[in-house]
């Protein structure tokens, strides 16, 4: 498969994850039943490493797109290029300072 690009920079987008995006809505009445009886969309997201835009893609339109053991959301470091896991504040090997935190 072609890597993508951002549409803005022409950047290569890296993967960050696959999350599933509620739906439904929140009612004056029903309060947040509808939201448990809607289900959820399983998205696969891109993000721009340059201007930090956000794609969104169907979840089986990506299958198995980089993702680490666990399916845990990943970013690459800006000093030294290490992958690692998006939750942690600093860079595992040179320590620099997460630009997702």
């Amino acid at each position: 498969m072609e890597k993508l690009k951002c549409l803005r920079c022409g950047v290569e987008m890296e993967f960050v994850g696959r999350e599933k995006i509620q739906l439904g809505q929140t009612g004056w009445l029903l309060g947040d039943l509808p939201n448990l009886l809607s289900g959820a969309l399983e998205t696969a997201i891109f993000t721009c490493p340059k201007c930090g835009k956000l794609e969104f893609f169907r979840g089986d339109f990506f299958d198995d797109e980089g993702e680490a053991p666990g399916g845990i959301a990943q970013t690459r470091c800006s000093s030294c290029g290490v992958l690692y896991e998006m939750d942690y504040p600093k860079c595992p090997r040179c320590g620099t300072k997460n630009e997702n935190w």
